[in-house]
């Protein structure tokens, strides 16, 4: 489940006003379905959203959260499957491996937090950095105390760790941090935003990738020059869709907001004003539809074929998985854009 989707729901359940639970993977060993820092959430009647497991465990942690919620104090529930345990339960899981798992109760009272503050890291356009207070005794710190460091350097509300400690140099780490009387022990994970693709070209062929990008949680924009193909995009797929004049795309759209952008008009006039613009951006991801053949010739033109961004233009999109029908090739597409970015982080 995409933080996209997390945060979302959280802004659904939260209008009720009951409180929820907040279940934050803290440590794992072995192999297991999810590693430190994932989490979900959970409500008192036991839906939740998101899975630390395959489903094997949401069940007992919905049981767990609901003593959380009427006692409001912080748990650590331990599952340990490599021990026998898993027969004992009669789950089958077969994991062979270890989770920690910290519930901690949201509520209006506190502001819903942690989770207002980790909102809005998930929802910034840049990564940052999460801390959470997993165990110690200091008095200002307790257990669920967490702190955001957001991608210019500001902590959230001000409140940075005790001590200030260096951040660790890999993620998700635990680390100790220390004050002159005390010490605790703080979970440090890097929270990541959610893709945004950029579509330049509203054909028929979009539906696909914006079926699947919707279903992954990714935020898409779609642009076009013609008014009549962005009028026929359905209803609720496409975060945004703009008309826009192709020779002004970078003042329309701002290209550098985006993870990912494929030029897919299927006009090569259009295509190449787009490819002129979007060479003076630091694009993560630059794709072009069509033959590589179209590709060589459109930066030939440009007398960008020798250039920093000829050498990473892609093209023809995508992964070579065979791809031949608008469902597969918008696989494709989707699986190369998250190997990239998967690579950069």
């Amino acid at each position: 489940m995409s933080n996209r989707a997390l945060v979302g729901r959280f802004h659904q359940w939260r209008k009720s006003g009951a409180p929820l639970v907040l279940a934050t993977v803290i440590q794992t060993e072995g192999s297991t379905y999810s590693k430190a820092g994932r989490q979900i959430l959970i409500r008192a009647d036991g839906d939740y959203i998101g899975l630390v497991s395959g489903g094997c465990l949401e069940g007992d942690l919905a049981e767990h959260a609901r003593n959380v919620i009427d006692t409001g104090t912080p748990v650590v529930v331990t599952y340990d499957m490599r021990t026998g345990a898993d027969d004992l339960w009669g789950m089958g899981l077969g994991c062979n491996g270890m989770l920690k798992i910290l519930l901690q109760r949201l509520s209006a009272a506190d502001n819903w937090q942690p989770f207002t503050d980790l909102a809005a890291a998930m929802s910034a356009e840049q990564r940052s950095i999460a801390a959470l207070v997993i165990a110690g005794t200091l008095a200002n710190f307790p257990i669920g105390t967490h702190f955001v460091c957001m991608a210019d350097g500001t902590w959230l509300g001000g409140k940075q760790p005790p001590g200030n400690p260096a951040v660790p140099a890999a993620l998700p780490a635990i680390a100790v941090a220390a004050t002159q009387q005390d010490q605790c022990e703080l979970l440090w994970w890097t929270i990541y935003p959610w893709p945004r693709l950029l579509l330049l070209g509203a054909g028929p062929d979009t539906l696909p990738l914006l079926e699947c990008a919707h279903t992954l949680g990714w935020e898409v924009t779609v642009a076009d020059h013609r008014s009549h193909y962005i009028a026929a995009l359905p209803a609720g797929l496409a975060d945004h869709a703009h008309v826009i004049v192709a020779a002004e795309l970078g003042r329309q759209l701002s290209p550098d907001r985006y993870s990912a952008v494929i030029v897919m008009s299927h006009h090569l006039e259009t295509d190449r004003q787009y490819l002129q613009q979007l060479a003076h951006y630091q694009v993560p991801y630059v794709g072009l539809l069509g033959p590589a053949a179209r590709k060589v010739r459109l930066l030939e033109e440009l007398g960008l074929q020798n250039s920093e961004f000829g050498a990473r233009l892609r093209g023809p999109v995508g992964l070579p998985i065979g791809a031949d029908t608008p469902a597969t090739i918008a696989l494709a597409i989707l699986s190369e854009i998250q190997s990239v970015l998967h690579t950069l982080r």
